[in-house]
């Protein structure tokens, strides 16, 4: 029998032409592939780094608001001593950095639209601060104790201020000392010499005097650096065997890029907020700045969160409008469109235009202020 063979062209295979065309063919698959998958992971990181800028705004805000809210926590309910000049030593030297008053919130205004910052001013007591009258005959130094009405609240290592008078504007400046000695069963106050008590100091203050237990006090500023949103704290020691100290502020948010604040001020009387502004309420004597302060009743917060994510197409064309009504009058905004609008800077940030941002606002009552009203 004649034997089968197999035609040459059969054996011949693939030509250079057919495997150039499948490599080719694979190549574009590829390149599809990958284009699929690099799209797609450029959408994953957008949508993830939008929903981490989300994340971190709000909770700065919300941290923002929960501490504004307690400004002037221990001497805010009395309208005579806010505003009051405040003066505190230690060793007898005076601390630096110290807040200069009784001031429940003061708000630092960048320059040329650069962020602000705010600071917060309250008792630092864990369970309750109420301001207590001095009673006769009234604190003359040496003496080693404060006769009050009432010594709810006190306890050994509190630090507390004394104004002299609950009724106007103090005539001097609120002195700070500490409680040396829990109060015994006469409602005095102890006070006896050491770190922060230097000698002759305080002051004599008679009958209608007040005192305001801060106990430790809740001192901390809030601003941006390294676009994130930061707190420097007053750090006090327990036993205050070292002197009162501003550590380097922590980092509380990243990508927090933008802060701004405005005071809602009420300057006719009629208890309702007819401006905002940044302008620290300021006086010449203690009447004056004491009725500049009265008139702040809320505080007004607008700050930017950042996505992570740089695009590499320029995803952010202008600046940011922050709408704040037509109620009352806002210094520094432009009408848009039926509101008002204030323009939030970003365009000195690197880069600013890759990525995308979102705003953030809130508007604090400061309660401790208006509970007096």
């Amino acid at each position: 029998m004649r034997s089968r063979r197999p035609s040459a062209r059969r054996q011949q295979g693939f030509t250079l032409i057919e495997l150039m065309i499948g490599a080719l063919i694979g190549l574009l698959a590829t390149l599809a592939v990958t284009y699929v998958l690099v799209n797609s992971e450029g959408q994953k990181r957008t949508t993830t780094g939008g929903s981490d800028a989300q994340v971190n705004g709000a909770l700065a805000l919300n941290t923002l608001q929960r501490q504004v809210q307690v400004a002037g926590y221990g001497f805010g309910t009395i309208p005579a001593v806010v505003g009051c000049a405040l003066t505190a030593r230690f060793n007898g030297a005076a601390i630096t950095d110290f807040p200069p008053g009784l001031e429940p919130v003061r708000i630092e205004e960048g320059a040329s639209g650069a962020p602000d910052s705010i600071r917060v001013l309250a008792s630092g007591k864990t369970s309750f601060s109420v301001p207590l009258r001095v009673v006769a005959p009234g604190y003359t130094p040496p003496n080693t104790s404060v006769p009050v009405g009432s010594v709810r609240g006190i306890v050994r290592g509190d630090l507390v201020v004394l104004a002299a008078s609950i009724n106007a504007p103090p005539s001097k400046a609120c002195e700070m000392f500490q409680v040396t000695d829990n109060p015994g069963s006469t409602p005095q106050v102890a006070r006896a010499d050491n770190a922060w008590n230097s000698a002759g100091a305080p002051t004599a203050y008679g009958d209608g005097a007040g005192l305001f237990n801060l106990g430790a006090p809740l001192d901390v500023t809030y601003s941006i650096q390294n676009n994130a949103l930061v707190a420097r704290t007053l750090n006090i020691a327990d036993d205050a065997s070292s002197t009162p100290s501003y550590p380097p502020a922590t980092e509380l948010f990243p990508n927090i890029v933008q802060l701004q604040a405005l005071y809602g001020k009420d300057t006719d009387g009629d208890g309702a907020i007819d401006t905002w502004n940044a302008v620290t309420p300021t006086g010449v004597g203690a009447a004056a700045l004491n009725a500049a302060w009265l008139q702040v009743r809320a505080v007004r917060i607008a700050l930017v969160a950042r996505s992570a994510q740089f695009e590499k197409e320029e995803v952010t064309s202008e600046n940011l409008s922050w709408i704040v009504g037509n109620a009352g009058t806002v210094t520094g905004s432009a009408t848009c469109g039926t509101s008002r609008c204030l323009t939030i800077k970003l365009d000195t940030l690197p880069d600013w235009k890759h990525y995308r941002y979102k705003l953030f606002e809130t508007t604090v009552p400061l309660r401790n202020l208006l509970w007096n009203s």
